[in-house]
């Protein structure tokens, strides 16, 4: 699994992403969870309107904790719904011993 810095057009950071065999996942502080961000994982393969900047567990750490992913539920409803359901998100504790086990 590898970490990434996920920046926006003007350069901000927006999300703390794993990438782990072709699915990526980005840290929402809303649910305080990993989630499958399909749209994300395009823009990685495809689009590449984001940049990915490749982070360790120490930074991913301190993103999380300055709570990077955080959405506003009233711009992000339905995303917010949709992973706040989600049945199967990874924590942050096992998203970053499976990057710090794969040798990053």
């Amino acid at each position: 699994m590898k970490l990434y810095l996920v920046k926006d057009e003007e350069d901000e950071p927006v999300w703390v992403a794993a990438l782990a065999h072709e699915t990526m996942y980005a840290y929402v502080a809303n649910t305080g969870k990993f989630h499958d961000n399909n749209a994300l994982r395009n823009d990685f393969y495809i689009d590449r309107i984001f940049t990915y900047e490749p982070i360790g567990t120490a930074e991913a750490r301190r993103w999380i904790s300055q709570g990077l992913g955080t959405l506003n539920d009233t711009d992000h409803p339905d995303a917010l719904t949709k992973w706040r359901a989600d049945p199967s998100p990874l924590t942050p504790a096992d998203v970053l011993a499976m990057a710090a086990g794969s040798n990053e």
